[in-house]
């Protein structure tokens, strides 16, 4: 049973100060759930609402849950809406510990003859940064590096629109974003900058065998101190009349040719 300071903490984990003090975060739903419980991070407990508890999908995971031994609490609807983050929720949340990647992103390059990363220096949208790490999961990305300034990953926003990502990829919060990729290109790392005005298109380069696409902020794109150190400017032709492309579109359509 729950008591009033569990769910007092459950519910300042919707709040990122709250997040960074207790170490946890939530994830909704019952993919995530899913997701959360198949992995290796731990899921200190799961919650659910009878009422809400609707589709197949978080019913399973529920299921799963009572099956790996994870700590479960029925509450009521009332207490589960003061809890959740989204609109139609489907009833069920797990809390799970953050869990940092082991070690150094360098290191974790440096050793292989062949990969593929993402550097995200600076992206403010959480749907934005979740779809990249969606996409990233998908195309076999090995590890993403993110800014201090970015989003956090574990904003209920990003941890949705990644679709349980973030419990698959390595990802590297790092406070010098632009250290860390000139230490990349130490290790023959070529750096590849989306860029709307670049100087080549992304399907007529041949790519490197150790690569990482680097993305910016959604209007400014990348630092002058980070865009000094690129090799090569990419950019996407455009063929109609659109302004721009979003940064998430942008990136999908850049890894899928990387990833060729």
């Amino acid at each position: 049973m729950l008591s009033k300071n569990d769910l007092k903490m459950i519910a300042r984990l919707t709040q990122k100060k709250y997040r960074l003090e207790l170490n946890r975060f939530l994830a909704e739903g019952g993919r995530l759930c899913e997701e959360a419980i198949k992995s290796d991070w731990k899921v200190e407990r799961v919650i659910y609402c009878p009422s809400f508890l609707q589709s197949m999908r978080a019913r399973q995971a529920l299921q799963l849950a009572s099956e790996r031994n994870v700590a479960i609490d029925e509450v009521p609807s009332d207490v589960f809406v003061s809890l959740s983050d989204t609109m139609h929720s489907q009833g069920l949340l797990a809390v799970v510990e953050k869990r940092p990647p082991a070690g150094d992103p360098v290191e974790r390059m440096r050793g292989v003859p062949r990969c593929m990363w993402v550097g995200i220096e600076k992206l403010h949208d959480p749907g934005n940064m979740g779809t990249i790490l969606r996409t990233a999961d998908w195309l076999g990305v090995d590890g993403v590096v993110i800014g201090k300034e970015c989003v956090e990953i574990y904003n209920p926003k990003v941890v949705r629109a990644s679709m349980g990502s973030v419990f698959h990829l390595p990802i590297f919060e790092a406070d010098d974003f632009a250290g860390v990729m000139r230490r990349f290109q130490t290790f023959s790392a070529v750096l590849y900058g989306a860029d709307q005005s670049g100087d080549f298109s992304y399907s007529m380069l041949r790519y490197a065998p150790k690569k990482v696409l680097l993305l910016g902020d959604e209007v400014d794109g990348l630092s002058i101190e980070t865009g000094a150190i690129i090799q090569h400017r990419v950019s996407i032709p455009r063929r109609g009349g659109g302004e721009s492309l979003n940064v998430a579109i942008a990136a999908a359509i850049m890894l899928a040719e990387m990833s060729r």
